[in-house]
């Protein structure tokens, strides 16, 4: 099995879990979220790591269309760990995950699970 196709199965999360995305650290991070109400479009959203110096702009997903903020999970960023951390994620945090320059990414896929 490839080293990628173990990646996708760890970040397989349900709704009100915890995500552990591994990437490195930057100022900000970018994700790209699928929305659909009547028709389905992709939204760039951007997140903006707290330094001390960017207080009122720090430690929240924003549209990068409409620079208002977007309902999330908390968001941090754990430099031991080099991972961006989610906290009871929503459905509106499962996507493309990256860097501020978009050079490194990780998806977070839905896990959907019938039955029991």
């Amino acid at each position: 099995m490839s080293r990628h196709y173990m990646y996708m199965l760890k970040n397989l999360k349900k709704v009100g879990a915890n995500a552990t995305i591994g990437l490195p650290v930057s100022a900000n991070y970018r994700r790209e979220i699928r929305t659909c109400t009547t028709t389905c479009n992709y939204e760039e959203q951007l997140y903006r790591v707290c330094n001390g110096k960017n207080k009122k702009t720090c430690g929240y997903w924003e549209s990068v269309k409409t620079k208002k903020k977007v309902a999330s999970g908390k968001t941090t960023y754990n430099k031991n760990k080099k991972a961006l951390i989610i906290k009871n994620m929503k459905e509106s945090d499962f996507g493309k995950y990256m860097t501020g320059n978009k050079k490194k990414s990780r998806y977070v896929v839905e896990l959907v699970s019938f039955g029991k």
